[in-house]
């Protein structure tokens, strides 16, 4: 419909007018939402060097709520109305606005509905786009997409490439046979010829430019709200180098398959045509390639990534590879499968968060990490041994030695059965569970020093 181009118009205004902060938030998980807050934060000067994501967005919403200059702050494709609340300043001159498919929002919030283009909008929209002066040409093709912005997006810019007239394409789209690359429909149908229109510029588009299958099939299954630059240039397909990389996102921007972010360094894919990607994946069996694929270009970038002690200096990269895992975990799950390259990856996250003492994320993270390698490759499995171990360790740093120190137990005695007792593992386990029964044990002396006088008193 162009409720996300209609909300970055007006963010667009607002930057015009000088507004002193315009935040743009991806709000489809609450992950996102603590990610672009804790970023706002940062960029406010507020974030303190030990602050986790939760607290720094905490100091971003106060801000926003106590800010007396204007201040917009957009949540784009938010999913759950409660998420969101918690997050929404109640107070303070900052406008905020929401866009979402969830109708509930409607019932929370003060509604701007957006709808079809009229006929007439359709209509110059084709003619803007195109410069073809045929007004009848221009509303008979309207009137076949049902008037969507998306599918008038596609059609005016292969007529603009190939070139064609109005009558051209609309041949190309009736023919187009769309039944052999998509499933038939059922539940959420796809709107008026979308789905014709959008293959119809995905099949040019690969037959002209032919790394562009690969290059377009990861953009399907990676985050919606964008794909940063970093992470496409560690794309080498079809033994493609950056500057081509970099040539074949501008050619396929020019068919509107995709778009740039207004900064020009991030990579966006309208969420229909991701899913009309998908869809034509899944039909042929090639969904769980693209989901490796992706994979792959994620590893590629958690490469570049430091870990430990350096790990604090690259926290904005490491909230990119955390969304962007995340994304794709929720597409292989949906798929019924779960590569071990990716169930790496979500290991790597979680260390990550660990290292830059995010233990409020961490934990969930490698709690399902954990339960995810066990399933899929059994409970003596060295990975799930070692995230047994990690997730211990993280317990214990948490101060919750009553969950560590019984599974450590639980980790040392299955390294030693399935590793031997001198395996580098096993001797890690064993000195993290050392360490931990050493540190609840001088907690027990700690209480009991403070409790033993006050009983004495009682006594006498």
């Amino acid at each position: 419909m162009g409720k996300t181009m209609l909300a970055a118009s007006y963010a667009w205004a607002c930057q015009a007018a000088r507004w002193p902060v315009v935040a743009w938030i991806a709000a489809e998980t609450p992950d996102q939402i603590l990610a672009g807050l804790a970023a706002l934060d940062e960029r406010l000067g507020e974030r303190r060097p030990d602050d986790d994501a939760a607290t720094a967005a905490r100091r971003a919403k106060t801000w926003l709520a106590a800010t007396t200059e204007p201040a917009l702050l957009v949540f784009d494709n938010a999913t759950d109305v409660a998420a969101l609340r918690a997050w929404c300043p109640a107070t303070g001159a900052t406008r905020v606005m929401i866009t979402s498919r969830n109708r509930a929002f409607l019932r929370a919030y003060e509604p701007v509905q957006v709808e079809m283009f009229t006929a007439a909008q359709a209509a110059a929209f084709l003619h803007e786009r195109t410069g073809l002066a045929d007004p009848a040409g221009a509303a008979e093709l309207a009137a076949e997409l049902g008037h969507l912005p998306l599918a008038l997006a596609q059609a005016a810019a292969m007529i603009s490439r190939l070139p064609l007239d109005y009558h051209g394409y609309l041949e190309e789209l009736r023919a187009f046979p769309v039944g052999d690359y998509l499933p038939a429909q059922h539940g959420d149908a796809y709107p008026a010829g979308t789905a014709e229109a959008i293959l119809l510029s995905v099949t040019q588009a690969e037959a002209a430019l032919p790394p562009a299958q690969e290059l377009l099939g990861m953009l399907a299954v990676l985050s919606p709200a964008g794909v940063p630059l970093p992470i496409l240039h560690r794309w080498t397909g079809a033994g493609t180098e950056p500057v081509g990389a970099r040539q074949l996102l501008a050619d396929l921007a020019d068919t509107s398959l995709i778009t740039f972010s207004e900064d020009r360094q991030t990579v966006l894919m309208h969420r229909l045509i991701q899913r009309v990607l998908r869809e034509r994946a899944a039909h042929h069996g090639g969904l769980d390639t693209l989901l490796d694929q992706a994979t792959g270009l994620l590893h590629a970038f958690n490469a570049t990534l430091p870990d430990g002690s350096g790990t604090w200096a690259a926290r904005a990269a490491v909230e990119l590879l955390i969304e962007q895992t995340d994304i794709l975990y929720r597409q292989a799950r949906a798929s019924n499968g779960l590569p071990t390259d990716l169930l790496d990856l979500r290991a790597w996250c979680g260390r990550y968060l660990y290292d830059v003492a995010d233990l409020t994320r961490a934990i969930p993270l490698l709690q399902q990490t954990f339960t995810d390698r066990e399933r899929v490759l059994g409970g003596d499995h060295p990975s799930t041994l070692t995230s047994r171990n990690n997730l211990a360790h993280t317990y214990q740093s948490a101060g919750d030695l009553d969950r560590a120190i019984p599974l450590y137990e639980a980790t040392l005695a299955e390294c030693e059965r399935v590793l031997g007792d001198d395996h580098p593992t096993t001797r890690i386990v064993r000195g993290n569970l050392e360490r931990a029964a050493a540190e609840n044990a001088g907690r027990s002396v700690r209480w009991w020093k403070r409790v033993l006088p006050g009983r004495g008193r009682e006594g006498r």
